[in-house]
């Protein structure tokens, strides 16, 4: 098991009972009051892996889903896909311009490089987005492929080629700047084109991409989650 998973799960818990508890907060004070929660479970995380950081990208997504999920359970609200979203979006309104837009003294993180030197919001432009990249893009391919072959594991290396594809990646710029996002996006469409893994030779053609993107130390997101 992977030895960040049960501090992860107990992060998302309490990010799930704090909301709960919450329900007449205004949305636009939940970020703020869930960063030490946050920060709680990243600190965890780091704990189990001996400081290394591999989930704390899964902890922000997450950890907004479960708060969302949290105010709508408490306010006896349907748990639908775009009910949640639509929360997560509304937790997250503005985000992008407080936290990447404003010129700030000093040196710029990554993340505000990113946004202010390319216009890549990251992971904050999707939770302002409610997700919309994995609406639009992820969950789609994942359920076509799921109802036409019956396999999930299958549906996810799909829907992964699509997101590496597809999705302007904050963390290939950190690792190879914009020559190594289009890289990954133009090799990701190769053999997209080509049917990806639902064809013959396709999860071969797959891994070998795997291990090219290794060598080159380029890591698409959540990409090695999907190989372990």
């Amino acid at each position: 098991m992977n030895v960040a998973l049960p501090p992860l799960l107990h992060g998302w818990k309490s990010f799930l009972s704090w909301a709960t508890t919450r329900r007449r907060l205004a949305a636009e004070n939940v970020l703020v009051m869930l960063r030490p929660l946050g920060m709680a479970c990243e600190n965890d995380m780091l704990q189990a892996t001996n400081g290394v950081n591999t989930h704390r990208g899964a902890i922000f997504a997450f950890g907004l889903l479960s708060a969302a999920i949290g105010r709508l359970l408490a306010r006896g609200e349907p748990l639908e896909q775009n009910r949640i979203c639509d929360q997560v979006a509304r937790l997250s309104r503005n985000i992008v311009a407080h936290e990447l837009s404003a010129k700030k003294a000093g040196k710029l993180t990554k993340s505000e490089t990113h946004f202010q030197c390319y216009g890549l919001s990251g992971a904050r432009g999707e939770a302002e987005s409610g997700f919309r990249t994995v609406r639009t893009q992820a969950l789609p391919v994942f359920n076509r492929v799921v109802q036409e072959h019956d396999d999930t594991h299958l549906a996810l290396l799909q829907t992964l080629l699509h997101l590496m594809a597809w999705n302007d990646d904050t963390n290939l710029v950190s690792r190879g700047g914009l020559e190594g996002l289009y890289y990954v996006q133009q090799q990701a469409q190769k053999l997209l084109w080509q049917g990806g893994v639902l064809v013959e030779g396709g999860i071969e053609a797959m891994q070998s991409l795997d291990d090219e993107l290794i060598l080159r130390n380029l890591s698409p997101g959540v990409a090695r989650i999907y190989w372990q």
